[in-house]
């Protein structure tokens, strides 16, 4: 797969309870996956000074941030779903990938963990939102 162009990238997030489809978050200028692990030190008085370790949790996070549109639409994810996964403390699914549905997918499940709104004078509102994953994160070719 060749180098794209980051605007191809998207968080898709199923944000109200039942919903059929995962949207897109509207209006969204930038989003990021970040994938981590603790590792656990398992260092003893054989380790002849060296640090040993070894796996352990597995840490997902997803941000996104957007300008801000209080119009809804039925194609897209917005704020205000977002705020109410919070609020009702509900997991949402989601997809991290290209929106031209070449390369892989990441897909899993997680909770909206902050939500801000901001608007600076003659400056267009904007919102960012994050997501903490938890359990599996799949990754498929597409």
């Amino acid at each position: 797969m060749a180098i794209f162009n980051g605007t191809d990238l998207v968080l898709k997030v199923q944000a109200a309870a039942g919903a059929a489809d995962e949207f897109v978050i509207l209006h969204s200028t930038s989003c990021t996956i970040d994938i981590a692990m603790d590792t656990i030190d398992i260092s003893t008085k054989d380790s002849a000074g060296n640090r040993e370790l070894i796996g352990g949790q597995k840490r997902l996070h997803f941000k996104s941030d957007g300008l801000m549109d209080y119009t809804s639409k039925a194609t897209t994810t917005d704020p205000d779903e977002l705020f109410t996964s919070l609020d009702n403390r509900t997991a949402v699914t989601f997809t991290f990938a290209l929106d031209t549905q070449a390369g892989y997918k990441h897909t899993g499940s997680g909770f909206v963990t902050s939500l801000s709104i901001s608007g600076g004078v003659e400056d267009a509102p904007t919102f960012s939102v994050s997501i903490d994953g938890t359990g599996d994160l799949v990754q498929t070719a597409i």
